[in-house]
This record gives C-alpha cells, structure tokens and sequence, in this order.
C-alpha cells in the first residue's frame, strides 16, 4: 500500500470547533499525518492548549480564537492562518450547538434563529470565506488538490422525533455540500459531507449517564456501540487525503450501522 496517499504533509487545514471532541480527534489526527492545523474555539486558552500539545508532539499548529457565527471572526481567521502558514488547503466544518430537542409545538423562534445561526449560516459563510481564498491561491488545471469538509449528522438522514430543527438543518448541510462539490470543481475543490452518529463527547455526556437510554440507544446501532471521536477524524482524514481526491459531492455516515440512517 502507498502510504504517501494519505500524508498530509504542506497541507494547511482549519479545523472549527476543534478545542474538544471529534473536531479535537481531527486536529490531531491530521496533524500526526503531517498538516498545518488550525485550532479553533470560542476561548484563545482552549485554543492555545490544543495548538501547544499538538506542537509538544512534534506538529504544527497555530490557535485562533473564532466565534463562527461572526463574519468578522471567520475573515480574521482566514487571515490569520495564511499570514501564519501562507495559504488553506483544508477546511473542516465542524463547529455546531448541542442542546435539548424540541419538538416542534415547544418550538420559539429564538430558539430556531440560534441553530440556524450556529449550525448552517456559519458553515455556509465559512466555507465561502475558505473557498474564495482557495480560488485566489490557484491551481494546475485539472487538479482538485482542495478540500472542503462538512459535518452533517444521521439525525439528518433518519427522522428522530423532537429534532425538526437540528434534524433538517443537517440534512440541508448535506445537500448544500452536494451543490457546493458542483460549484466549487472549477476552482480545485471537492466538497463531502461525512453524517456521524452517535459519537462519545462532551455533548453526548448527559445522555451516556442515563443507562436506559444507552440501552436503548445501542439497539438501534448494529455494532452495539457509541463511536469514538476518533473514528469520525479517520473518514474525514481519509477525505482530506490524496487518496480520497476523486471523492466529491457525497454524505457518508459512520453510525455503526445505525439502522434509522442506512440509505
């Protein structure tokens, strides 16, 4: 097997909401494959804390504060990480919200406004900031050597009850990354969007305490598991790799054979 077809080495990749979690696993993963990553998060601590041990490992990393949901804050990202590394091969969208479902007689419309703000306004305009620097850096014609990488979920696929917010959002991630992979081509870009299940993190914690709702949760996943974070970073690592660059345009869950997200 070539293994040069999975390094990452010159390769700049920006990784949002990566201070914990499966943005964190992906960070280090693609950073131990050799890429430049940029740490993101609400906190410059979280940032540096991340971007340090990833150094102490022998890596490259630079920690940029972001809150994603401001346009200011993506375009200084953006600017930060090619006066730092010089240009942006990667971007990982990742950054979300978390929170209670709600089904949609409980819904308000600040609830509402706060997921569509969080988890698809910023990883459209974030994504339009990273592929405009993209097309200004160039490339040979017929290469594709850029990656845009977005997290959907299967609640996105499947029809949870109680997620008519979160659930449809994600599904429209998927499909805007299906209409990104055909605009974005001309410009050296493939575009995928990889749909975990349910995942070990912070943001499962209060779910994993219960363990009725484990049980009952494990039965509907063939494996009869939760995920590791780092089993999301080694699809979405694959997809940011050489060996994943005739890959454009696609969902692909890794849900453990979740049986309400099979397609």
């Amino acid at each position: 097997m070539d293994m040069s077809m999975y390094d990452l080495t010159g390769k700049v990749a920006i990784i949002t909401g990566s201070t914990r979690g499966i943005g964190n696993a992906i960070a280090k993963l693609m950073a131990d494959h050799g890429a430049a990553v940029v740490i993101t998060g609400r906190k410059q601590e979280a940032c540096d804390k991340v971007a340090d041990e990833i150094k102490a490992a022998g890596g490259k990393a630079l920690g940029v504060a972001t809150d994603v949901t401001s346009p200011e804050a993506r375009q200084n990202l953006v600017k930060k990480t090619v006066e730092t590394f010089g240009h942006v091969d990667i971007l990982v969208n990742n950054a979300g919200t978390g929170g209670q479902p709600r089904k949609m007689v409980d819904m308000d419309e600040d609830y509402f406004d706060h997921y569509v703000q969080a988890d698809y306004k910023a990883l459209y305009f974030m994504s339009q900031a990273v592929a405009c620097q993209m097309k200004e850096q160039g490339c040979e014609k017929g290469t594709h050597p850029y990656r845009i990488i977005n997290l959907s979920s299967a609640a996105g696929i499947k029809s949870p009850i109680g997620d008519t917010v979160y659930g449809s959002l994600k599904a429209a991630v998927a499909h805007l990354s299906r209409i990104m992979a055909n605009e974005l081509a001309r410009f050296g870009i493939t575009v995928n969007a990889v749909a975990p299940g349910y995942v070990l993190t912070d943001m499962t914690k209060d779910v994993m305490a219960d363990e009725k709702n484990v049980a009952a949760v494990t039965r509907m996943i063939s494996l009869r598991r939760y995920a590791q974070p780092i089993e999301i970073a080694n699809v979405i690592t694959f997809l940011a790799s050489p060996a994943g660059g005739y890959v454009t345009g696609v969902l692909i869950p890794v849900d453990g054979g979740d049986r309400k997200s099979v397609v």
